[in-house]
């Protein structure tokens, strides 16, 4: 909830200043150094829109010329996304975030996370975590073997 609450201010105040990159903490206690924290980054210019973040609503409309910064501990995180702005599935992406790396989520053929450069927020390598194919199911057990009735012993 306290999430919601930062994505909400955040919102009105990107809408009364565009231009600005906004920061927010996604976790809890006192901010951090740059090197103990990664960044999701939202571009306010791209097609593909953040929704969710490690299951909290994130989906924040930013200006055009405006940008999001997410700060994250390291670790695993979920992000929900879609790719257009008026698509309704939401896709759901899992990456393991690095200290002192910027992440963005890219539309390509399917939507995926990225490695940025800090400064020019060039792709450096796509970290998406594809999910596991499921496990095949065991072969079925042989049947067990047939009970012979014992006739008993011949006289």
């Amino acid at each position: 909830m306290k999430l919601r609450a930062a994505f909400a201010f955040a919102a009105l105040v990107l809408a009364s200043c565009p231009g600005p990159t906004f920061v927010v903490q996604q976790y809890n206690g006192p901010p951090r150094a740059r090197e103990e924290i990664a960044i999701l980054r939202v571009n306010g210019n791209d097609t593909v829109r953040l929704v969710y973040l490690d299951n909290e609503d994130v989906a924040v409309p930013i200006e055009s010329d405006s940008r999001l910064h997410i700060e994250v501990l390291p670790g695993r995180h979920s992000v929900g996304a879609r790719g257009q702005a008026h698509q309704a599935l939401v896709e759901t992406l899992v990456f393991d975030a690095q200290a002192d790396h910027v992440y963005r989520i890219a539309n390509g053929q399917t939507l995926r996370v990225f490695e940025v450069d800090r400064g020019s927020d060039a792709m450096i390598r796509d970290v998406t975590i594809d999910p596991e194919p499921l496990p095949r199911a065991p072969p079925p057990a042989p049947p067990p073997p047939p009970v012979v009735e014992d006739a008993g012993t011949p006289l």
